[in-house]
């Protein structure tokens, strides 16, 4: 009898093997599939502190290492209450933003777990149709779990309306649950999902860097330079979403002096680098570079654009528009 036992154990345990195995066959198929589009972070809030842009939550991790979790109007709470020193969190961040290389790391949070009951769970991912499988389930991006919904799921939007379209295929959702399947993936009925804003996106067959729409409308945005808030002319975008910012609010806070040559129609720092009103290139000495759009003025403002200038021009680490707001760093790590 216990060469019977162990000849199933070891035939199941063959299974399952073979079952991974499959799931990774799969994965490597599809590019998209071998990182989520979500990875979260778990902690133990310290603190909670208003800051210009929303909230940021200090934790330590579940290695006891510290945390910032930024929190905007954008930040989905699929459950309700406020956030206190003492709670246990989970964020949820895009597995391929941009990170401010700063020390403790920084979060910018698309759905906080915060007050959720024991027993229940909670997923954010992308999520499309799972080949071969007959039951109705969406399997998740990173191809480690699977949800279906029956009679008895709510189904709402972020902003807690009723979701009636019934099209998930390609969609940001967070999907809360209770009871679940200890296999790979993971197979759970929803409770409820939460259906992030943004239209359905298919996926991509190719590169999928390429494939992905990066759009963002970031006028108005508050303008942070080197952690610090700065008093400036709102941002706008070009027709070809070149996120152009203006350029001596930020020079200034930078360090540089500033002056506008009304001859040449050009503007110069430090009296090295100068830039000229509707051209795109650049020249320091035999070295030229064409930015992805001109210098503009607005309003009275010289606008010059965010990445190309401030990254490529005077070579600072970090310069982005993200989770809400314009960020320029003239230290650390840099980020590709």
């Amino acid at each position: 009898m216990k060469k019977v036992l162990s000849i199933l154990l070891a035939a199941g345990m063959l299974i399952t093997a073979m079952s991974g195995m499959a799931v990774a066959t799969e994965n490597e198929t599809n590019p998209l599939r071998e990182l989520p589009y979500y990875l979260s972070i778990t902690g133990t809030v310290v603190s909670v502190e208003e800051v210009e842009y929303g909230r940021r939550i200090i934790i330590n991790d579940e290695n006891d290492n510290p945390a910032h979790l930024s929190i905007t109007d954008n930040t989905v709470f699929p459950f309700a209450g406020e956030v206190k020193a003492g709670d246990v969190v989970t964020g949820f961040y895009l597995a391929n933003a941009p990170m401010i290389m700063i020390w403790p790391p920084l979060y910018n949070i698309a759905v906080l777990v915060a007050g959720a009951p024991d027993d229940i769970s909670v997923n954010v991912d992308r999520f499309y149709e799972w080949e071969d499988n007959t039951d109705g389930f969406l399997l998740a991006q990173g191809g480690k779990f699977a949800f279906k919904v029956d009679g008895n799921t709510e189904i709402v939007l972020a902003n807690g309306a009723d979701f009636s379209d019934g099209d998930y295929v390609g969609r940001r959702i967070a999907v809360i649950y209770d009871v679940s399947t200890r296999s790979i993936p993971e197979l759970a009925t929803a409770k409820k999902i939460i259906v992030l804003f943004e239209d359905i996106m298919a996926l991509p067959e190719t590169d999928p860097v390429t494939s992905l729409d990066y759009s963002i409308d970031a006028s108005g945005w508050p303008i942070l330079v080197d952690g610090v808030l700065v008093d400036a002319p709102a941002a706008y975008q070009t027709d070809n979403v070149v996120i152009m910012v203006p350029l001596r609010v930020l020079a200034e806070a930078l360090g540089f002096e500033v002056k506008w040559v009304a001859e040449s129609r050009s503007v110069t720092l430090d009296e090295t680098i100068k830039l000229t009103i509707g051209s795109s290139v650049y020249k320091n000495g035999e070295k030229e570079i064409e930015l992805a759009a001109a210098p503009a003025l607005m309003n009275g403002f010289t606008y010059v654009p965010l990445v190309g200038f401030f990254r490529d021009v005077l070579d600072l680490p970090n310069a982005f528009a993200f989770e809400g707001r314009i960020e320029v760093h003239s230290e650390g790590e840099r980020m590709e």
